[in-house]
């Protein structure tokens, strides 16, 4: 009986996040034409920073990979389909760059959950869209550019929400350190998220 009863939650936890994703591509088409906010969605970093949520507050590694594809999936089906339908217009390169993401987003996922827990290899999972996000909004800081600034912000709280111990917090910002500058030199932003 338990058994049915956790299935059935794990369905319904997958089609809330299906539901979620599709509420999120509608909004994120929608508010492209809203300056600042527009901005933001069309960068990488909230979408960064909700994956990550996404994976950590997962019950397994493998259910932080099959949520946060879910997620991708029905937001971009639905960011898309608004596109096609209200305007007529389909982007098919930037739908096959986001949708290749999308196919990659699994993997990050299974990395990402391990970075609520303690120690190096939970400092290093912590630290990948950590880094990732700094990278991507450090320009904040010579531009004062807001939807910079919100992925800096994003960084810190992520920060603030996965180093949960004094040591832990040593780790993530020496290893975040380390993988900053590692990324900036191999401009790793522009491999992932070039011309997007």
């Amino acid at each position: 009986m338990d058994l049915k009863i956790t299935l059935q939650q794990k369905i319904l936890r997958v089609i809330f996040i299906f539901l979620f994703g599709i509420v999120l591509g509608f909004l994120a088409k929608y508010l492209d034409n809203f300056p600042i906010v527009g901005e933001i969605g069309t960068h990488p970093g909230i979408w960064m920073l909700i994956a990550t949520l996404i994976a950590v507050w997962s019950r397994s590694p493998i259910a932080s990979a099959l949520h946060v594809f879910v997620f991708f999936a029905s937001m971009l089906i639905a960011y898309y389909a608004y596109s096609r339908v209200l305007f007529g217009f389909f982007p098919k390169y930037y739908f096959i760059a986001w949708g290749s993401i999308a196919l990659i987003s699994p993997i990050c996922a299974y990395i990402a959950w391990y970075a609520k827990a303690n120690g190096w290899i939970a400092a290093f999972s912590a630290s990948l869209p950590i880094s990732l996000l700094l990278l991507e909004g450090y320009s904040f800081f010579y531009t004062l550019s807001i939807p910079r600034g919100f992925e800096v912000f994003s960084a810190v709280g992520l920060f603030v929400i996965l180093a949960n111990e004094a040591s832990q917090r040593l780790y993530i910002v020496l290893i975040t350190g380390i993988l900053f500058f590692v990324f900036e030199k191999l401009n790793v932003i522009s491999l992932i998220f070039g011309g997007l």
